[in-house]
């Protein structure tokens, strides 16, 4: 019993990660997002009770496909930083960063998961991001997560964590996606995977699409992750960003269809693409911070849920 009080204890705190990489990026700065973050009076105002862990920063080797090697060394310590933070039930939330962190972040999840089951995992984002640097017309590797995670491209890059694909296509769903090209089209649908183009959001409203999202990340997966590109939401909502694609999710939507939404299977949030130096006003500092708040605040209330690995198996609920 003293043990799962211990557990329960953990999983009210927001741990966060920093994923301190931008050479990956469409144009370099989402590497200072971290420590914005960490400096935020925005985010020490919050009532969350958070705690800071382990801040990763990358050994650039270059820009584009030359970013590769520094991006795979990189990915390999923050696959082992997010492995031990799930293995140790902390309530993850990984700040990048350009989206090629995801590399990182949900190889190492998956890794300390694979003994109880698949990880499933919500995409958030204005673009597809499964090139491979065969397809890339950049290079620019931060468009190319998805693809490795579902076990195509560079074979060190699929390897991180361990040498099995980190999420299966069943498993995934993209949200608000607008802006991509013929190669990642025809990868993701080839695959099966559940794309919520932006078309069928305006069509059906984000709270629905979401409740969908949930259902499909959920069913046969231990559990699920959701990695939210900042990019994913309408400019004047997140101007931030290094890929601005007009059309996008309206936050305040998101945020109140996420407060509805049953989160006791969710295990880590990820949260990239914020450029500090474009934020006008903090409106992007400020949009992370209510992403935050709207997911991980009711597990700092008496209810604390989270699937979690005891002597006898996985349980759904630890109770206070």
């Amino acid at each position: 019993m003293r043990a799962l009080l211990s557990i329960a204890q953990r999983l009210k705190k927001v741990h966060i990660i920093g994923a301190a990489n931008g050479n990956a990026g469409h144009q370099a700065g989402c590497e200072e997002a971290v420590q914005a973050m960490r400096n935020s009076a925005i985010l020490k105002a919050s009532t969350l009770d958070i705690e800071w862990g382990k801040i990763i920063k990358p050994r650039p080797s270059g820009t584009s496909l030359a970013a590769l090697p520094g991006v795979i060394e990189f990915s390999r310590r923050l696959a082992t930083a997010t492995a031990e933070a799930v293995r140790q039930h902390r309530r993850l939330l990984v700040i990048g960063g350009d989206h090629s962190c995801a590399i990182g972040t949900w190889s190492g999840v998956a890794s300390a998961l694979r003994d109880h089951g698949p990880l499933g995992l919500i995409w958030v984002d204005a673009h597809l991001d499964s090139h491979t640097p065969d397809t890339s017309d950049t290079g620019n590797i931060h468009g190319m997560p998805v693809a490795h995670l579902l076990g195509h491209g560079n074979a060190m890059l699929r390897h991180v964590g361990d040498p099995n694909r980190k999420i299966l296509p069943q498993h995934l769903a993209f949200v608000g996606i607008r802006s991509y090209e013929p190669a990642e089209q025809r990868l993701v649908e080839a695959s099966g995977v559940r794309v919520f183009y932006m078309d069928e959001v305006n069509a059906r409203g984000i709270n629905d699409v979401m409740q969908e999202a949930v259902d499909i990340v959920s069913s046969g997966t231990v559990g699920f992750g959701m990695s939210i590109d900042i990019d994913g939401f309408r400019i004047e909502d997140a101007p931030a960003v290094g890929t601005p694609v007009d059309g996008g999710i309206d936050a305040p939507q998101f945020i109140n269809a996420v407060n509805h939404l049953d989160l006791s299977k969710l295990i880590a949030t990820e949260i990239v693409e914020f450029l500090p130096r474009f934020d006008k006003d903090n409106k992007s500092e400020r949009l992370v911070v209510s992403l935050i708040e709207s997911i991980h605040a009711r597990f700092q209330r008496v209810n604390v849920a989270m699937p979690v690995r005891t002597q006898t198996g996985w349980m759904n609920r630890v109770n206070l």
